[in-house]
């Protein structure tokens, strides 16, 4: 078991690269879909290798765990297509604010999940978070793109919030890297009908951004978060994960050169505090 230093170490690296993984979705000229599709194949296929060749350990795991775990594997790739998406019709910034709203989500959905106390402050958490995402709107000149990134925005946070919380299930069971290797895998089949049907062609520069998303910004990331739920609270991880914003917002800036207004600040600032009051009110 690793110790809580440790896995708070994993769990902040994880973050860091989970908000640079934001950025690929300006960087990849495709949809949203083949984006992820591309993201869990080379995710999937460098945690097999690492586990089989570098570890030589073995992958199989309860036959129990199978469906569970390609349910995962489809809340993954649906919680990824949303968030490329929400940032590809929007902003970076758009879509890892509204993204970060999702230990709200948590609170109310963690003490339905381990028969945990409900905490009624949730329900002014979920109120200052609308807020919150409504200051980093540009409400003078609101477009199409920015709603729907938005509402793609929160879709994703919802479905990564249940992603936490079952992860965290999981991960008592068997190993991260086991979780990710069949989540990761499941989200590849799930996908693969649409790569046949929407059949694409990417030039050799285009792959090569793709394998760096799937093996260092997926696969490593993917494990790093996983491996520190056997320590950390989905609650406690959730505060971590509420840094991709700021992560990501700056380096969207120097990278992208997109805009951070004084509007996006406080919004986000407003997000950011409201999961450190849920995650303080709920521990």
């Amino acid at each position: 078991m690793p110790s809580y230093k440790q896995s708070l170490f994993s769990l902040h690296s994880a973050v860091f690269l989970f908000a640079i993984s934001g950025l690929f979705a300006k960087w990849l000229n495709m949809p949203a879909s083949h984006i992820v599709f591309g993201r869990a194949v080379f995710a999937a296929v460098a945690i097999a290798l690492f586990v089989l060749f570098i570890k030589k350990q073995s992958l199989k795991v309860e036959n129990s765990l199978l469906l569970p775990l390609a349910f995962t594997g489809l809340v993954l790739a649906f919680h990824w297509g949303s968030f490329f998406y929400a940032i590809q019709v929007s902003s970076v910034a758009i879509g890892l604010i509204t993204f970060a709203s999702f230990p709200v989500f948590v609170s109310f959905l963690e003490p339905l999940f381990f028969k945990e106390k409900f905490h009624y402050q949730a329900l002014i958490q979920a109120l200052l978070t609308i807020v919150g995402i409504l200051f980093i709107l540009p409400l003078g000149h609101l477009s199409v793109g920015d709603i729907n990134g938005v509402i793609w925005g929160m879709a994703s946070a919802l479905s990564f919030a249940l992603l936490t919380l079952l992860n965290r299930k999981f991960v008592a069971k068997i190993s991260a890297k086991k979780v990710a290797f069949y989540q990761n895998g499941s989200a590849t089949i799930c996908l693969l009908p649409l790569m046949f049907l929407y059949p694409i062609t990417i030039s050799l520069q285009q792959l090569s951004v793709l394998i760096i998303l799937g093996v260092v910004f997926t696969a490593v990331a993917h494990t790093l978060f996983n491996h520190s739920l056997k320590v950390v609270k989905a609650q406690t991880a959730s505060i971590a994960v509420s840094l991709e914003p700021i992560y990501g917002s700056i380096a969207a800036y120097y990278l992208l050169e997109e805009k951070i207004t004084l509007m996006m600040v406080i919004g986000g600032g407003i997000v950011i505090l409201t999961n450190v009051w849920a995650t303080r009110t709920n521990r």
